[in-house]
């Protein structure tokens, strides 16, 4: 009896604290979907495509150009996700992905456990490096940050395949049902990432001149070859001229010079992530082989040797001590830091693609104590107690998000709870002049309550052209893509006036979005159906009574009517403010500006603020003319510039009596002017 419990303690224990580390995981990854932290990209990708099959559509998803294409057709090759379209047919959320890598992840302590216990017959020892990889930073990093991938879910089937040979190993008895499974594992490992191969390929060789278990090695080296071959020669290049049709209507429908974006119509996207050393692969490994001070250079400059610390730190380096099994991860150490592209960030710890190098960590440790302690009781649970306290030490030293913010929870008490508008108000609402100047919060760039209604505004089966952060929650459907792809098709358009990333992605002035949305103004086709913080939505309804004078005009002259100075010179000169607003109803507001001054207005956005006189609930929005179609900062001095916002107060706002501010911010400095009250009906 005494046996059997200290021999099943540690394990129940170990199954104790991921039920526990599940459980504060899943309410951080839900509030982070509440908060609006995941977009398209990749959980709202992930999404799609395995809606997308579950519809018939076979691993489809829509690009950042706007083109329904299979995931080959971006580069990636990670059909696991077909594992998971039977459990979301049942669960059809995005969460139901990110709840399951969850599982997957975390309950891979007991593959580690049972790894551990093949080598030291030591329960502690086998806890204690269980409990080390559930502490280990780059973890937590996964768990909490990354939503969903394809590589990460890998880790669990990838131990399996490494827990089941070396069982069979030691017990020299490789049997057809444990050979079934093993092969399933390794097959599913493989479908996690396009260079998952990679790490087969290695722990081929593995078996066969260490375990010098040939004939199943040379099975395992053939299929990761062929795997590999086949993702990153045949597959990869056959689907690309679907991206690079995309790309070519999207940059036609922008007037973008598509002969400049040299990384969309290669055969590889990610190819350009190594454009130091050339455009092909050959030209890359030709040039990495042949290039060795260079390569040193690019591996360990920047951040990289910080990187480098992160991921080995923690395990106190000793996963050196096993390289016979480190080696499985150079490949892909290989290929996160050797890229020369800046801002890509593939070699660090928060980055999903350490996700495989972790196991390999974990196991090359497990058996350089092994060797290093002759499997001697007390010195396997000494150096696993340090490797233990290392991985706490340097969990809360690296910010591991999980572990921090339950410090941070225990000690502040910190609810997870999705809290509607804030405004801070530095003045008295209640004893105000017109034109009195006040000091808001800016306008929010990821207002929570606003978003979610502007979601539950889309329609199921409709094409959505957006931004990437509504990408997850609107995910379920065959077209979402990010704004301003298919601008002047989709059935809905959601612009939003802070979006920067299809801008940054192309290297071009973050001016197309601005551009695109003026368009989509004077498009005849589109009306605006709502409005709210930084979201404006239009549907595409044809032909319509859209007025045909542009909503903003510039003018020498103009009868000034009050002389209200909003900030940095832009004065306001008059204005129309309707005594009543009706919800759901478009309603125009006009606002007549002069720049008084040479002061820059640079970045600078207009936007209305609606504060409800008893609540003190707040409502903010953009000013779209001024920000898509002449914007502040090009407006001449003394000129007269009279601004048509057409404002559409959403359902959900509560009835009564409002007041009314209108105001400029640049995301540093903000400033408002009230102007008068409103009934809202």
């Amino acid at each position: 009896m005494m046996k059997f419990l200290k021999e099943n303690i540690p394990f129940a224990f170990l199954l104790l604290f991921c039920v526990g580390l599940l459980a504060v995981t899943i309410k951080m990854n839900v509030f982070r979907f509440n908060n609006f932290d995941f977009g398209k990209f990749d959980l709202g990708n992930m999404t799609q495509m395995v809606w997308n099959t579950q519809h018939g559509r076979f691993m489809y998803l829509t690009d950042y150009f706007g083109t329904n294409l299979p995931r080959w057709a971006m580069s990636h090759v990670d059909p696991i996700l077909v594992l998971f379209v039977p459990l979301f047919a049942l669960v059809p959320h995005p969460l139901t992905l990110v709840i399951s890598q969850l599982v997957l992840v975390i309950f891979s302590a007991v593959l580690i456990y049972k790894i551990a216990n093949l080598q030291f017959i030591s329960p502690v020892g086998s806890l204690l490096l269980s409990l080390a990889y559930l502490f280990y930073p780059a973890l937590g990093f996964l768990l909490a940050w990354t939503g969903f991938h394809g590589v990460t879910v890998a880790i669990p089937f990838f131990l399996g395949a490494f827990y089941v040979f070396e069982y069979m190993f030691k017990q020299d008895s490789f049997t057809k049902p444990f050979l079934v499974l093993f092969w399933a594992l390794v097959i599913i490992t493989m479908s996690g990432k396009e260079e998952a191969s990679l790490f087969v390929l290695v722990f081929g060789l593995f078996v066969v001149f260490v375990r010098k278990v040939k004939h199943l090695g040379y099975y395992l080296i053939a299929v990761s070859i062929f795997w590999f071959v086949a993702t990153f020669f045949v597959i990869i290049p056959a689907y690309s001229h679907y991206r690079v049709l995309g790309y070519n209507k999207f940059a036609s429908s922008l007037g973008i010079n598509s002969e400049l974006a040299n990384d969309v119509i290669s055969p590889n996207f990610f190819l350009s992530r190594y454009s130091e050393f050339g455009n092909t692969y050959f030209e890359v490994a030709v040039n990495m082989a042949t290039h060795p001070r260079q390569m040193a250079r690019v591996l360990f400059g920047g951040d990289k040797l910080d990187n480098l610390r992160m991921t080995f730190e923690p395990l106190l380096y000793m996963p050196v001590l096993g390289p016979h099994l480190l080696v499985m991860a150079l490949p892909e150490l290989l290929i996160n830091y050797a890229t020369t592209a800046s801002g890509i960030g593939t070699s660090e710890i928060y980055n999903h693609r350490i996700s495989l190098i972790i196991p390999v960590l974990f196991i090359s440790t497990i058996y350089g104590i092994a060797f290093v302690t002759k499997k001697k009781r007390y010195l396997v649970v000494g150096l696993s107690a340090l490797v233990l306290a290392s991985n706490i030490y340097t969990t809360f030293k690296y910010e591991n998000p999980i572990y921090l913010w339950l410090s941070q929870a225990i000690s502040k008490r910190i609810s997870l709870k999705v809290f509607a508008k804030d405004i801070s108000i530095e003045d008295n609402l209640d004893a105000l002049e017109l034109g009195q100047r006040l000091r808001f919060s800016p306008l929010e760039t990821n207002d929570r309550d606003c978003a979610q209604k502007v979601v539950q505004s889309i329609p199921n089966d409709v094409t959505v052209s957006g931004p990437d952060h509504l990408g997850a929650h609107l995910a379920k459907r065959e077209t979402y893509a990010i704004f301003p792809a298919l601008f002047d098709s989709a059935q809905y358009v959601i612009t939003d006036v802070f979006a920067e990333k299809v801008a940054r992605i192309l290297g071009v002035n973050k001016s197309i979005i601005r551009d695109a949305t003026a368009r989509v103004m004077k498009d005849e086709n589109y009306k605006l159906v709502g409005a709210c913080s930084n979201l404006f939505v239009f549907e595409r309804v044809g032909l319509h009574n859209k007025p045909k004078l542009l909503p903003i005009q510039e003018k020498f002259e103009y009868p000034e009517r009050v002389t209200f100075e909003i900030f940095q010179s832009l004065t306001l000169v008059d204005y129309k403010l309707p005594s009543v607003l009706k919800r759901g109803e478009n309603t125009p507001v006009d606002f007549v500006y002069t720049r008084r001054g040479d002061n820059s207005l640079d970045g600078y956005v207009l936007f209305l603020t609606f504060i409800n006189n008893e609540t003190r609930d707040a409502y903010q929005v953009a000013n779209l003319p001024s920000f898509a179609i002449n914007e502040p900062t090009s407006w001449t001095k003394d000129n007269y510039y009279i601004e048509n916002v057409e404002v559409v107060i959403p359902q959900h706002m509560a009835s009564g009596s409002y007041r009314v501010f209108i105001g400029m911010d640049n995301r540093v400095r903000t400033r408002s002017i009230y102007i008068g009250d409103v009934t809202i009906d």
